[in-house]
């Protein structure tokens, strides 16, 4: 573990600690602890699915009861996989279409939802700034995370030095298997990094390709200016994890979502 970051793990989430920082919240969610059943049990907190939105509600404040706060301190976007990142100032914000958030407003709970994408997590202990973004393969291809630090930058004076980033579980390298087509946008578009360094193949799978897109966005944030010790990374894999986290790719679309929530106290 890096110094000066721990991992906090109970049922219903993973907490990123950063030390030095006690209120800064990070939480990855996972699938246990909720009150939903079937191919959604139990904690699942995304809309987005066919789940009742009785049991998602009562999912999300089973969360944020530990904290003492209510539901309705979280705000939340229109994840579309793309690059559009915005700052709010309070909980009742509708940020819109976009996928990454970012606030230096006390109490309000950023919320951004998974079941394979990679989760982005900031903080400046500086400007006393948090943020998130969600990094599906398209959003890495964008460069979603160094967007994401210029954007800290922009609105909130950061310097990059001081940013803290934790990448959250995502589908990893062994599950991760794309074609030729997907793999081309990374190598053609990615060249601010040496992306084949992460690009696998296995004999056995000709013309296909596996991804590591942990490591990419942790180089891309690397090149945006954040210390590679203050890069942290949650090495778990959402599809090989079923007991622990929902999976698009593993259960064929049909599945729940963890929450990333993100907040100042």
């Amino acid at each position: 573990m890096t110094r000066g970051f721990k991992i906090n793990e109970n049922e219903k989430y993973f907490r990123y600690e950063l030390a030095g920082s006690p209120s800064a919240n990070m939480l990855f969610t996972t699938r246990r602890g909720g009150v939903s059943e079937g191919r959604y049990s139990s904690l699942n907190m995304g809309y987005s699915t066919c789940d009742s939105k009785e049991n998602i509600y009562n999912n999300r404040a089973i969360v944020l009861n530990d904290f003492d706060l209510s539901i309705d301190r979280m705000t939340s976007s229109d994840q579309v996989h793309g690059v559009e990142l915005r700052a709010v100032r309070s909980c009742s914000e509708d940020a819109g279409e976009c996928d990454g958030l970012f606030t230096d407003a006390k109490n309000t709970v950023l919320s951004m939802y998974f079941a394979d994408c990679t989760p982005l997590f900031f903080y400046d202990p500086v400007k006393k700034a948090i943020g998130l973004s969600h990094a599906g393969w398209r959003g890495t291809v964008g460069d979603i995370a160094s967007k994401s630090v210029g954007f800290m930058k922009e609105k909130y004076g950061s310097s990059a030095g001081d940013i803290i980033a934790v990448i959250g579980p995502s589908i990893g390298k062994c599950c991760f298997e794309v074609g030729s087509e997907v793999e081309a946008e990374f190598t053609e578009k990615l060249n601010n990094i040496n992306v084949k360094e992460y690009i696998g193949v296995k004999e056995e799978r000709a013309g296909k390709f596996y991804i590591d897109l942990k490591a990419i966005n942790k180089k891309l944030l690397e090149s945006a200016g954040i210390k590679s010790e203050n890069i942290h990374v949650h090495d778990a894999c959402t599809s090989c994890m079923k007991d622990f986290f929902y999976s698009y790719r593993r259960d064929a679309g049909d599945t729940g979502r963890m929450a990333a929530l993100a907040f100042i106290e």
